[in-house]
């Protein structure tokens, strides 16, 4: 089992993801949103497809309709995959291993995958994030925020926030409180490092670093980012 220290460690280079359980959970991400892959071949041909199953140990692609290109998807083939997820490079290189009878193709679990991100700690995303509510005051003023947690890293969080709200980018959020797993909740102070406004998802994404995280919740954040993998890995 991986120690405390090991799991709360950022990835000695955030542009890559290598760890495997994390990157079959970021390839479930991409197929969950219906995000077209574009796929390059060494002849540079180039053609779009998008997942459409991924499991432990490889992927299933769903089949072309480029002839040329489908003719190139033959066992031991090496082709690169190039996708965007909320406009964020997701990038890898992997094998062909075999096809399906319907035509679709299996492809090993990458070893890595290029998704350069702005925290060096990698962001878990949360589902059913009205379960996980989010309230703080933001210091030096009578304004309140309140939102549920979007995703969450052992560096900070990110906040969905469906009302008008004063705050901006450098304000202390403090004091802050958070719904974990269980239903209890946290009490914390954040920095805000990012304001973005997200028109499709209806919500302002408020970005945050975490101020002085005390031992008690920095192991309460812990155990719920280890649990919130869990539940993902199981799907």
């Amino acid at each position: 089992m991986r120690s405390e220290e090991e799991e709360q460690t950022p990835n000695p280079n955030p542009n890559f993801i290598v760890r495997p359980s994390r990157i079959k959970h970021m390839l479930q991400i991409l197929m969950e949103s219906h995000v077209q892959v574009s796929l390059v071949f060494d002849n540079q041909l180039e053609c779009t497809s998008r997942l459409l199953d991924v499991s432990t140990n490889e992927l299933i692609l769903d089949q072309l309709n480029n002839r040329a290109a489908h003719l190139k998807m033959l066992p031991g083939t090496v082709i690169q995959v190039n996708a965007k997820h909320h406009a964020v490079p997701f990038n890898f290189s992997s094998t062909i291993t075999g096809t399906l009878h319907d035509g679709s193709y299996l492809m090993a679990m990458p070893e890595k995958i290029y998704h350069p991100q702005k925290r060096s700690f990698f962001r878990v995303p949360i589902e059913n994030i009205e379960k996980y509510k989010f309230t703080a005051a933001i210091q030096f003023s009578e304004n309140l925020i309140s939102g549920y947690v979007y995703d969450v890293s052992f560096g900070g969080i990110c906040i969905a926030v469906y009302s008008n709200s004063y705050v901006k980018k450098g304000s202390i959020l403090t004091p802050a409180s958070m719904t974990l797993k269980d239903g209890s909740t946290i009490q914390l102070d954040l920095t805000v490092c990012s304001v973005k406004k997200s028109p499709l998802e209806g919500f302002t994404r408020v970005g945050c670093e975490f101020l002085n995280l005390a031992s008690q919740e920095k192991r309460e954040i812990h155990k719920f980012i280890t649990a919130c993998e869990r539940e993902r890995a199981k799907k």
